[in-house]
């Protein structure tokens, strides 16, 4: 079976990250074929692996610029040809061994991705950031937000995501559009902590980005706050209309008129930047922005 997996590796600016990692596989794994993604490096990296050239099913893959990991993966996706793809990050080392893992849950034939789980050691803000992501995802669907950049995939469903990928996309996302046939497995293991390659504000961009692309949940928390506040606003109003008809009191309303029109326009600003955050996707799409462009093929 070994001979029917290849293992797609995106890398930025890592080239000796995707060197020993491939030097690992090729040692535990001689038979698989893989295929390195650069993801619009510096040039000095791309010249690295471009000369690493001692595994023979090796493939190195050059994008014309930094197109961001998902992309990079549809990239290297589009160039597989056996029954099964691992992806796995170039800082995943730690992994190699448990691939086999990965590899036993595919004896059921029932599952067309398989997840392994592990946990990482991150900064206290970074994993305060990743908990609270993974909350707002599971309020979109069971599942939403479980998983990981090291997973299996079957070759169908391979072609399935890679067939009219246009614009911006998100390889976890568009996975639970075309199937639940998804597992996870948990590895006892713990990836070391590195140097992320993002910045807080890229990776809190990205993980804005990946929500109002995967799903209508925004709008919908949105229909359902701005109706729980009108119904606030009428109990005030009739408070307020009662105290001034039926009690015949003057009830001062300077202040609670600003705060409320304050109120109610900040929130309608922050309504019109969900929509003009949805609108831009939809732009992306008809405009049919491209997910990838490979520069160059090296093997």
């Amino acid at each position: 079976m070994n001979d029917q997996v290849t293992v797609v590796i995106p890398t930025f600016n890592n080239s000796k990250g995707a060197i020993d990692l491939v030097q690992l596989l090729a040692v535990h794994f001689p038979a698989f074929h893989l295929i390195v993604v650069d993801d619009g490096s510096e040039v000095s990296h791309w010249e690295q692996l471009k000369s690493f050239s001692s595994f023979p099913r090796l493939k190195k893959i050059r994008l014309a610029k930094n197109f961001g990991q998902h992309a990079a993966l549809y990239a290297g996706m589009s160039q597989v040809k056996t029954a099964y793809v691992i992806t796995m990050d170039d800082d995943h080392q730690d992994l190699v061994t448990h691939i086999p893992a990965l590899l036993a849950a595919t004896s059921s034939g029932s599952h067309a991705v398989i997840y392994g789980l592990f946990s990482v050691r991150r900064t206290w803000l970074r994993s305060t950031l990743t908990t609270a992501y993974r909350l707002f995802s599971g309020m979109v669907g069971a599942g939403h937000g479980k998983g990981s950049g090291f997973r299996l995939l079957r070759n169908d469903l391979v072609q399935s995501l890679c067939k009219d990928a246009g614009g911006v996309q998100f390889l976890d996302e568009r996975i639970r559009w075309f199937t639940d046939e998804i597992a996870f497995v948990s590895l006892k293991v713990h990836v070391g902590s590195f140097k992320s390659r993002y910045s807080l504000g890229r990776l809190l961009s990205l993980s804005i980005g990946k929500s109002f692309y995967a799903t209508d949940f925004p709008l919908r928390l949105m229909a359902v706050f701005g109706a729980l506040m009108a119904l606030v606003n009428l109990g005030i109003g009739t408070f307020f209309l009662y105290k001034k008809l039926i009690d015949k009191i003057e009830v001062p309303g300077f202040t609670s008129l600003i705060v409320s029109v304050l109120f109610s326009t900040g929130l309608l600003l922050f309504g019109v930047g969900i929509l003009a955050t949805y609108l831009r996707q939809i732009l992306l799409r008809v405009n049919h922005a491209p997910t990838y462009h490979i520069q160059e093929i090296s093997e």
